[in-house]
């Protein structure tokens, strides 16, 4: 299953936003391979953080200037909040840049990781890991939720794991790497 992954992801073409206005931010979207079985890692926000306090998230952040790139930014931010170095991860290619209703444009990532991995969560940042099966993500019962931010209210896809709340980019970040690993993109 990894090698048709890596093979859909490496080939998709992914549209990218041009915008001076939104904050430019870069995620990783980490996978392994466990039991012949493949799984995305998301994080679960601690409530010690500024923005995004207790949602499911990728690793990632915001761009800082000494960053060379949005593709370093995700993997310093990957590093600095789950402990997966760099020489870790193969980028095997990215997924469409996606506004946010906060004022950012994510650049997603998609990263193969060894199985297993001694993960180093940063507690400030992370609260815990949420090891997702791929699977999961075929059979998962996406609704729609209302989403206020700044008194603007929008519609936003969701879903339920282990009792966790996945919405907003996270989610659409899932729906569109479901779609292309299923071949079902244009």
């Amino acid at each position: 299953m990894i090698a048709t992954i890596r093979e859909r992801v490496k080939r998709y073409k992914p549209r990218v936003i041009e915008s001076t206005m939104a904050v430019c931010a870069g995620v990783v979207i980490p996978l392994y391979e466990k039991d012949s079985e493949p799984f995305i890692i998301l994080t679960k926000r601690s409530n010690e953080v500024r923005i995004h306090k207790g949602e499911v998230s990728f690793p990632g952040g915001m761009c800082e200037d000494n960053d060379e790139s949005v593709m370093n930014t995700a993997l310093r931010e990957c590093c600095e909040e789950i402990g997966v170095r760099e020489s870790d991860v193969e980028i095997i290619g990215r997924l469409d840049d996606m506004n946010t209703l906060t004022g950012f444009v994510i650049t997603p990532y998609v990263g193969i990781i060894p199985y297993p991995y001694r993960f180093k969560t940063n507690p400030k940042e992370v609260a815990y890991l949420i090891e997702l099966p791929i699977s999961y993500l075929n059979d998962a019962k996406i609704g729609m939720e209302e989403a206020e931010y700044r008194n603007n209210i929008q519609i936003v896809h969701s879903f339920y794991y282990n009792g966790d709340r996945i919405w907003g980019a996270t989610c659409r970040l899932l729906l569109q790497f479901r779609d292309i690993i299923n071949g079902k993109t244009i």
